[in-house]
């Protein structure tokens, strides 16, 4: 039953999907879509260029973290040929994996063309700290201590993206802008992700020992604040690339951060949790004056 579960959640992955080369990208942005970032970013019409200089930030980043999710995946699904173990018998999870680890390394690609024609750069940054984000993962634990890692932290910047989802529907209803659409086609394989992470919250990190756990936890934590420091270093970079401080009154970056942690703790605590399971009411709070939704994956 657990397997067929499993097995339900990508079903009709190949119906509720996208590819970059399918997308109406135009030629460069017109006004129209540049305020409406501003008013994503800002609340208000006028800011254009530093909406632009935090979403080429933000997703550029983004496009790092969910090639090296990709990569791990890659490891894990390697790792599991050793394993004789019910969970790891038959396709179901090799699919699972495979569907997540794919439709990752295609929204790398999306993002990584998205900032270009938003940028109008070349926007590249290559001290992205790839094998050290890699290196926790490449050891002799067991995969299933690696899948958990690397879910637990996906999570978070799976369920943060998912607000975003919901903010720009809740701004533009009809989807006239390409931005919206960007992260409604992103959305679809989104949801499969979370599916699965919650999966592995449910069936994978119970059932690891307490030394397992414990394990898990550290390369989590090393992830976590790797991830942080490619942030850091993205941002510095960004600022200088463009030349101005983007993040100064900017309403999305300062709730993006509010929210991450907010997450963080939720999800983090005594025992790994669902976000909207953890949900207090200080975060609906927040959840509803930045999103105008009180929920995030139901």
């Amino acid at each position: 039953m657990i397997l067929k579960d499993l097995n339900q959640i990508n079903k009709e992955a190949h119906i509720h999907t996208f590819h970059p080369s399918g997308l109406d990208w135009p030629e460069r942005f017109d006004d129209e879509e540049l305020k409406f970032l501003s008013r994503v970013a800002f609340n208000e019409e006028g800011h254009e260029r530093a909406a632009i200089a935090y979403l080429t930030k933000e997703l550029a980043q983004l496009a790092e973290i969910e090639r090296h999710v990709s990569a791990v995946m890659t490891i894990v699904l390697a790792d599991l040929q050793g394993e004789e173990d019910r969970l790891s018998e038959g396709f179901e999870l090799h699919h699972a994996l495979t569907c997540f680890a794919a439709e990752e390394l295609q929204h790398a690609n999306l993002f990584y063309r998205y900032v270009r024609l938003l940028s109008q750069d070349d926007f590249k940054y290559a001290n992205n700290l790839f094998q050290a984000r890699l290196t926790p993962y490449q050891g002799t634990d067991s995969p299933y201590i690696k899948l958990a890692a690397l879910c637990c932290s996906a999570y978070i910047g799976e369920s943060v993206i998912t607000v975003f989802e919901r903010k720009t529907r809740a701004l533009d209803p009809e989807m006239k802008y390409f931005f919206t659409r960007l992260l409604y086609w992103h959305g679809l394989d989104e949801a499969r992700h979370v599916q699965t992470d919650h999966f592995v919250f449910e069936h994978i990190v119970p059932n690891l020992t307490a030394a397992e756990q414990r394990r898990m936890r550290q390369i989590l934590d090393i992830t976590e604040a790797l991830n942080g420091e490619l942030a850091t270093r993205f941002e510095a970079y960004t600022k200088e690339k463009f030349g101005f401080d983007y993040t100064e009154n900017n309403y999305a970056h300062h709730t993006q951060l509010e929210l991450t942690g907010k997450f963080r703790s939720l999800v983090f605590g005594e025992r790994i949790s669902k976000v909207d399971d953890a949900m207090d009411d200080e975060g609906r709070a927040l959840l509803q004056r930045f999103s105008q939704a009180e929920t995030i994956h139901v």
